[in-house]
């Protein structure tokens, strides 16, 4: 078990470098504006959802909604996301992304993927194709929890 607990913190080591890698590599364009990568998990939550509440983020992401309404502050401040009241409950606080933001985004996923492209290219089809599968593997595995 020795042997396998150490290949797990390679793995993990591994994990934390590329994530450092790209994250670098991330700040160097032009079109990825300066936000923590929390803000970012949460401009891509509401992204996802099209708008969403300070309480919805705060559960998606584990965190506290005192954290995630920081967070969100931030984000307003800096014109990526607006708050408007809900026409059902003025008590509720709806998020969204700003137009300039939605435009960012766009253009961050797709250099994002030219960078996993590029990032990638080190495997070969078959290789490629056994690595989805294995993280398959362990997200399905996690899933069932």
């Amino acid at each position: 078990m020795t042997n396998r607990k150490e290949k797990v913190k390679e793995f993990l080591d591994n994990l934390h470098c590329l994530r450092r890698i790209m994250a670098f590599h991330a700040h160097g364009t032009i079109t990825v504006p300066r936000v923590t990568p929390s803000q970012w998990g949460v401009l891509m939550f509401i992204e996802q959802q099209g708008e969403s509440t300070v309480k919805d983020v705060a559960r998606t992401l584990g965190i506290t909604s005192s954290a995630t309404t920081q967070l969100v502050d931030g984000l307003v401040s800096s014109g990526y996301v607006t708050r408007e009241a809900s026409d059902e409950d003025r008590r509720t606080v709806i998020l969204t992304l700003s137009k300039k933001t939605r435009a960012q985004v766009d253009k961050m996923k797709k250099e994002g993927l030219r960078k996993f492209l590029e990032l990638f290219k080190s495997l070969n089809d078959k290789e490629f194709d056994q690595y989805i599968l294995l993280n398959k593997k362990i997200i399905d595995k996690l899933l069932k929890k």
